[in-house]
This record gives structure tokens, C-alpha cells and sequence, in this order.
């Protein structure tokens, strides 16, 4: 629930980075200014966008009965989650659509072989799988939304 519940604050965070990118662009002198810019908005955005969906999760199961309350395992997987989706969709609003589908698709089929494998426990196991997605998103924000010309 917190993660749908958490699309309205992503897609806000996405017009304020494409904003605060564009505003970056035509203050930066050198595309290493421009490239620092941008890495510190997309980090900034993505902080802001964690801190949603992580009081949006607390609060979702204050409200739902017999809900756990998230924590730990279950609660790193659920931001790393989030992780992935953001930068999903930052990397989607940019048009870099493939790489972010190759690397959702690759998370999502190591995950049901873990799943149908029964190898581990699944709440560790997501968020080895989430985290890895994460990084691999992140990079790819950091290679691609670092160049000018992805924002013209």
C-alpha cells in the first residue's frame, strides 16, 4: 500500500529534479560542475522520496489491523524497493528506458528463481536482489542523467 500511496510524492520529486537539473545546467560552467549538480539533486530527490514512502509504510500499518509494524529486513527491502522504482521512472522521464527495463527485468527473474528455488529466506533474499537493482540503477542515473545533452 505505502509504495502505491508513494507514486504522488515520486512523480513531484521527478518534476523537481528535472526543474532543479535545468536550473543546474544554466548556472554550471564545466560538465563536471553540471554532472555534481546533478548527482546532489538526484540524491537530494531521492532522500526526499524515501523519507515519503518510509512514513507513508509506518503509517500504513499504524492504520491497518494486525499489520506489522516494518522494520529490519522487511523495511530495507521495502526502501531498496523504492530505490529501484524511483530511479526507474527518473530514468524512463529521461527517455533510457532500456536500461532501466534490463535491469528491473534481470531483478525481477533472479527474485522468482530465488522464490521458486525456495533458496533462502525471501526477505533477505529480496533485498539482495533489490539492493543489487538499486546499485545498478543509481549507476546508471549517475553515467546518463550526468551529460547535458540528456536534458535538452
Amino acid at each position: 500500500m505505502a509504495l502505491t500511496l508513494s507514486m504522488g510524492p515520486a512523480e513531484w520529486l521527478l518534476y523537481r529534479f528535472r526543474s532543479d537539473s535545468l536550473a543546474g545546467l544554466r548556472s554550471s560552467s564545466t560538465a563536471r560542475d553540471f554532472w555534481r549538480t546533478t548527482v546532489l539533486t538526484a540524491v537530494q530527490c531521492l532522500a526526499a522520496y524515501l523519507a515519503a514512502l518510509l512514513t507513508l509504510s509506518l503509517a500504513a500499518s499504524a492504520l491497518w489491523p494486525h499489520s506489522p509494524v516494518p522494520g529490519g529486513i522487511r523495511l530495507a527491502g521495502l526502501l531498496l524497493l523504492g530505490v529501484v522504482l524511483w530511479t526507474g521512472l527518473l530514468l524512463q522521464s529521461f527517455g533510457a528506458v532500456t536500461g532501466a527495463t534490463a535491469v528491473c527485468c534481470a531483478a525481477a527473474l533472479a527474485q522468482t528463481l530465488l522464490l521458486v528455488t525456495h533458496t533462502g529466506d525471501p526477505h533477505p533474499a529480496g533485498a539482495v536482489v533489490y539492493g543489487t537493482a538499486a546499485v545498478a540503477q543509481a549507476a546508471l542515473v549517475c553515467a546518463l542523467l550526468g551529460r547535458a545533452t540528456a536534458h535538452r
